[in-house]
C-alpha cells in the first residue's frame, strides 16, 4: 500500500535499516550549478534525515560526516510497517520493503531502486507487489520490473473523462501480473533498447451491479460479463536517462517507450497493440536555489479491442503515482494522455524538511468518437521528510483533490516520479 496508497496509512514504526555498506554517502544538496563556485566548508549545513534524528533522541553517536564519506556500491533496505483505511475495502495492515542504492561504483553507475510491499485487508483482500529499477554496474544493463499480484475490490466510474453524476460501479478481483524487461546500454551513451515480456491475468472477475441484472460499462463494452480475461506479450523498448539521481532527481530528463504486441500464440485471449511513452524532465529554479521543477508527461495508447480492465487508467502507471486527487482507475478510457508539473522546495537548510505542490491533466478518448475530450484536473500539495540522504529517499505525504471535490490524501516513499 506504500507505493500506491488510495488513503491515508499510518506509519507505526519509524524504519529497520539494514545497509549493505555501512558507510553514509553524501548526500549532494544540489545540481551540479549550485556548486560550481569553490566550496566553502564552513558556510555548508550538514545534510540530516530520519535516521539521524532518531539517533539523537536515541543518543547514540553520529556517523562520519557526509563531508568527508564517499559514496559507496551497495543496496540499502528499509522496512515500513503501516496501517490504514482504505472505503473500497477497509482497515489494513502490511509492510513495505524500499531498496536504494547502487549495484556498481557510483562513479559511473545509476542509482538502482525498488520496493517490495505486502498488505492484507480485514475484509479479506491480499496485495503483494515488486516494483524494480535496477542498474548493473557501468549502467551496462537496467532491468526493470513490476510484478504484482491483487485479490482486491475497486469501484470503476466507465468510460471517458470523470462526470459529476456517474455512479461508482464496484468489481472484485484477482490480478496476476509479470512484466519484466532488459535493456543493454548502447556504448557510453545514455541511450538503451531492450525488450520484454507482459503477462496480465484477471480472474473471478465479479461485477456487483451487473450480478444484480443492471447493465453497467463493463458490460456493454465487454459485450457481457467475463469472469477471466489474459494478455500476453512482448515489448520492444527504447530508454533514454539523464538523471543525476533516479529515486529523486535535481536535473536531467528521462525518457521510456515501448511498444507491446499481444499475441494469442503466447496465450493471449486475443491479438492487441499498446504504446507507452513516458517523459520526466527537471530544472533547477530559480537558478542556484535547491527547488526543483519536474514534468512528468505519459502517453498510452491501445490499438484492437483491450480488455476492460486493461485499458489506460489513472493509478495504473508501474508505481501507481498518477492521478494525485482521484482513486486508482477512476478516469478510464481507450487512450490517455497525462501532464503533470510539480514544484519542489527545501524548506529547512539541512535538508530534512521540503515541501511541493502539484498540478495534473488527464485527457481520455470517449468510447464512442475515440478523440480527446478537456482534460480532468487534480491538484494538491504535500510534506517531504527526509528518510534516507544516502539515496535521497523522501517519505512523501499528501493531500489531493479531484473535479470530485473530494480531499484523497497519499503516503508514499519516494517521489511520485
Amino acid at each position: 500500500m506504500i507505493s500506491r496508497p488510495a488513503s491515508l496509512s499510518l506509519v507505526l514504526g519509524l524504519a529497520i535499516a539494514l545497509f549493505a555498506s555501512p558507510t553514509y554517502a553524501q548526500d549532494t544538496p544540489a545540481p551540479d550549478s549550485l556548486t560550481s563556485a569553490p566550496a566553502d566548508t564552513a558556510n555548508v549545513v550538514p545534510q540530516r534525515d530520519a535516521f539521524d534524528v532518531l539517533r539523537s533522541i536515541l543518543g547514540k553517536a553520529t556517523p562520519p560526516s557526509e563531508l568527508v564519506t564517499k559514496t559507496k556500491r551497495g543496496l540499502s533496505l528499509t522496512l515500513l510497517p503501516s496501517v490504514g483505511y482504505n472505503p473500497a475495502y477497509g482497515a489494513y495492515v502490511g509492510a513495505s520493503i524500499a531498496l536504494g542504492g547502487w549495484l556498481g561504483d557510483p562513479e559511473n553507475t545509476s542509482i538502482s531502486a525498488g520496493s517490495l510491499s505486502g498488505s492484507y485487508a480485514f475484509s479479506g483482500q491480499v496485495s503483494f507487489q515488486f516494483k524494480s529499477d535496477f542498474y548493473t554496474s557501468r549502467n551496462g544493463w537496467a532491468l526493470k520490473g513490476d510484478w504484482r499480484y491483487l485479490d482486491t475490490s475497486q469501484p470503476t466510474f466507465g468510460l471517458g473523462p470523470t462526470n459529476p453524476s456517474a455512479t461508482e460501479y464496484p468489481m472484485n478481483f484477482k490480478l496476476y501480473r509479470f512484466y519484466q524487461a532488459g535493456y543493454k546500454r548502447l556504448g557510453a551513451s545514455p541511450v538503451y533498447a531492450g525488450v520484454g515480456v507482459l503477462f496480465d491475468r484477471y480472474d473471478e472477475i465479479h461485477d456487483l451491479r451487473a450480478e444484480a441484472g443492471e447493465s453497467t460499462p463493463y458490460t456493454e463494452y465487454s459485450g457481457g460479463a467475463p469472469s477471466r480475461s489474459q494478455s500476453v506479450g512482448l515489448s520492444a523498448n527504447v530508454l533514454v536517462d539523464t538523471r543525476d539521481n533516479g529515486i529523486n532527481a535535481y536535473k536531467g530528463f528521462f525518457w521510456n517507450a515501448s511498444l507491446r504486441s499481444y499475441l494469442p500464440d503466447l496465450g493471449s485471449d486475443q491479438a492487441r497493440q499498446a504504446l507507452w511513452s513516458d517523459f520526466r524532465t527537471y530544472t533547477v529554479l530559480p537558478a542556484h536555489s535547491h527547488n526543483v521543477l519536474a514534468a512528468w508527461n505519459y502517453l498510452w495508447f491501445t490499438f484492437g479491442h483491450s480488455p476492460y480492465l486493461d485499458l489506460p487508467a489513472v493509478g495504473w502507471d508501474t508505481y501507481g503515482r498518477s492521478g494525485r486527487g482521484y482513486v486508482q482507475g477512476h478516469i478510464r478510457g481507450t487512450n490517455q494522455a497525462y501532464l503533470e508539473l510539480e514544484y519542489r522546495m527545501q524548506l529547512t537548510r539541512d535538508g530534512l524538511f521540503g515541501a511541493v505542490g502539484f498540478v495534473n491533466f488527464t485527457s481520455t478518448t470517449t468510447l464512442e468518437e475515440n478523440i480527446f475530450v478537456n482534460p480532468d484536473l487534480g491538484f494538491g500539495g504535500g510534506l517531504r521528510i527526509k528518510f534516507t540522504k544516502r539515496t535521497r529517499t523522501n517519505l512523501a505525504l499528501d493531500a489531493a483533490r479531484g473535479q470530485d471535490d473530494k480531499t484523497r490524501f497519499f503516503l508514499a516513499l519516494q517521489e511520485a516520479y
